[in-house]
């Protein structure tokens, strides 16, 4: 898991550091309703995403080397799981980080917002999250999905954000995430990979039914 997560970082370096705050919000990300809402939001696109799919939607490949909306469900699923392990059963665990490790992972939410949604840049996902036709349909994909996401919302409700704050662990393109910041690095993933999904359903060939 600790290597997945290490070069699932060391991919987005150039897309996360590059991206700088926008002019203007609509939120402030720096509290557990924003971080509430949006694992709810990206929860609900991808589902919406892949909900109502023929057999012939769900595994058609736009070309030879770019994925089905079946092999991006199940490589949104399997990065759940990793981040989550990550989160609650390495981050969480970690000592109290010291203000100086607090004092590094201050205003970085836009970052990871921007960053990380980014699809101008591409590359190949780690080994581990690379599909290997786990899921027979787009329900089995939502079921497993659901159940690492319903937690993950959970535990942000039920975590105090000064709790999610006090935590700090790496490795990310940024360096150190404190808890909060890694649970948005999770959403925004799924989000990013949401879009991939819209684009394959955007191709021309994509089935009819």
């Amino acid at each position: 898991m600790k290597r997945a997560m290490l070069a699932l970082a060391v991919l987005l370096p150039t897309l996360v550091l590059a991206a700088e705050p926008a002019a203007t919000t609509k939120a402030e990300p720096k509290d557990s309703k924003f971080l509430v809402n949006y694992l709810t939001q990206t929860q609900k696109d991808f589902l919406k995403s892949i909900d109502g799919l023929s057999e012939a939607q769900w595994k058609f490949k736009p070309a030879p080397d770019r994925w089905s909306v079946a092999e991006v469900a199940e490589h949104i699923a399997l990065s759940e799981d990793m981040f989550g392990e990550n989160i609650t059963g390495k981050i969480l665990k970690t000592p109290a980080a010291t203000a100086e490790q607090m004092a590094k992972t201050q205003g970085l939410e836009e970052k990871i917002l921007q960053g990380i949604t980014d699809r101008t840049h591409k590359f190949k996902a780690p080994e581990k999250l690379q599909p290997a036709s786990k899921f027979a349909s787009a329900q089995e994909a939502a079921k497993a999905f659901n159940a690492r996401r319903e937690a993950h919302i959970a535990l942000a409700k039920g975590t105090p954000e000064s709790e999610l704050r006090s935590h700090v662990s790496g490795p990310s393109p940024m360096g150190d995430l404190d808890a909060y910041q890694w649970m948005i690095f999770m959403a925004a993933h799924s989000k990013r990979h949401t879009a991939q999904i819209e684009e394959v359903r955007a191709d021309p060939n994509f089935p009819k039914k």
